[in-house]
């Protein structure tokens, strides 16, 4: 339900901005694109902030594949056992991650799109308990979310993505990272068709 929601919101606020926008020729269906901007990525109580780079080929209006790479800018903080003898704060920040995905898009207008993707992917967290030694965590599953993308001339638009990331295949020796196996990532980024 929350991921319908994400879509919905992120197509109504592209279609808002439609008007606004100086509007010239659509661009092409298909070809080679690229996205730069910020992504958010909350795990339990963590709200981790970090530049994402997408590049993908689009083979007709419907279909393309794309591959990302994400790097942190900015961690967050957490209590890890709130209340307890061994109450502690954690800071953790996302190192590193990148993905590969089938994407599936359903033209609204010529320059509106709405997206649907799936892939695989990893990252690396740093955890940093307070007064105890600073580790990496890695993790890899699979991933899938929803988007929206509007385009407003020259082949440029904006991109907006709600992802959930499954986190399996841990390597977390220490118990700090935060609770749950899922994440959810929002993304906002700059799209350009060359």
């Amino acid at each position: 339900m929350r991921v319908i929601l994400a879509a919905a919101t992120a197509a109504a606020a592209l279609g808002m901005a439609a008007p606004v926008l100086a509007q010239t020729d659509a661009p092409s269906a298909d070809g080679v694109y690229g996205n730069l901007g910020w992504s958010g990525t909350s795990i339990g109580d963590t709200m981790t902030q970090s530049i994402t780079g997408r590049a993908g080929a689009r083979f007709h209006q419907y279909v393309s594949v794309e591959g990302e790479l994400t790097g942190g800018v900015d961690g967050d903080h957490y209590t890890y056992a709130p209340g307890a003898t061994n109450q502690t704060d954690v800071r953790v920040k996302q190192k590193l991650a990148g993905a590969a995905y089938v994407v599936g898009f359903l033209p609204v207008t010529p320059h509106l799109d709405i997206l649907a993707r799936i892939g695989y992917g990893g990252s690396k967290y740093s955890v940093n308990p307070n007064g105890g030694t600073k580790y990496d965590v890695n993790e890899n599953g699979i991933r899938y979310g929803v988007g929206a993308q509007y385009f407003v001339g020259g082949g440029n638009g904006l991109r907006v993505d709600y992802t959930r990331e499954h986190l399996n295949d841990f390597t977390d020796a220490s118990g700090f990272f935060p609770a749950g196996n899922e994440a959810s990532v929002w993304s906002v980024s700059l799209v350009h068709k060359f």
